[in-house]
């Protein structure tokens, strides 16, 4: 009867018991998160009033910021944030487990990221796949430094733009280029050198300059 007393009394506390039935202290409490030391370590007020430095739980993954609305677990010595009870709606979701070094998320089918916006921050980024699907209306690159090693390459598009000031291709084996109409513009000067070098037209061919030199 003295226990539901004084759980009724105040619900936002649970009492411990030891091995022979005693209550030993109020070891689960709500508190409000009210100023941080360091990014896992936080002081919270408890609804009675009573001020603690509290650390977040590995078991803590949505990290507390200031206001929220905690449950604490304190043993008299050390106290953990186990859970965030209450979060205003101004304040973003920071998914975190404290002192980890790795994280590692791992599904049996499929991982599902859903949102108008996803950011992804790094030094480096490694993406490994056995197959690799892009699909959407846009795509912006700004790079410093492009490599691109592939094996075999299609491109298909209605219209290709490229504008550099300076272009180099090394083809090794075989180039070839069909096309439906060719038309070079060049300012200043067009070299090509060859060891042997067929032009057919199959109906007319023209050279037009103020001066032709053949041989």
């Amino acid at each position: 009867m003295e226990e539901l007393i004084d759980r009724q009394a105040n619900p936002a506390a649970q009492a411990v018991r030891s091995a022979d039935g005693t209550a030993d202290a109020l070891a689960l409490q709500r508190a409000h998160v009210r100023t941080f030391l360091t990014a896992t370590e936080a002081g919270v007020e408890t609804e009675a009033g009573e001020s603690l430095i509290a650390r977040q739980a590995a078991s803590c993954l949505l990290a507390p910021v200031i206001g929220d609305l905690v449950l604490v677990h304190s043993d008299g010595t050390e106290a953990f944030i186990l859970a965030v009870l209450v979060r205003r709606a101004e304040h973003a979701a920071e998914i975190s487990v404290p002192d980890a070094d790795h994280i590692t998320i791992k599904a049996a089918a499929k991982i599902d990221i859903t949102a108008p916006l996803v950011s992804l921050q790094a030094d480096r980024l490694e993406l490994v796949a056995r197959r690799l699907v892009q699909m959407g209306e846009s795509l912006t690159t700004n790079f410093r430094h492009i490599v691109e090693t592939v094996v075999d390459k299609m491109v298909g598009a209605r219209t290709i733009t490229t504008r550099a000031e300076s272009r180099m291709a090394v083809v090794k084996d075989v180039e070839m280029l069909e096309a439906g109409s060719l038309v070079q513009n060049v300012e200043s000067v067009s070299s090509q050198k060859s060891e042997i070098a067929l032009i057919t037209a199959r109906r007319d061919m023209r050279l037009d300059g103020e001066r032709v030199s053949v041989g």
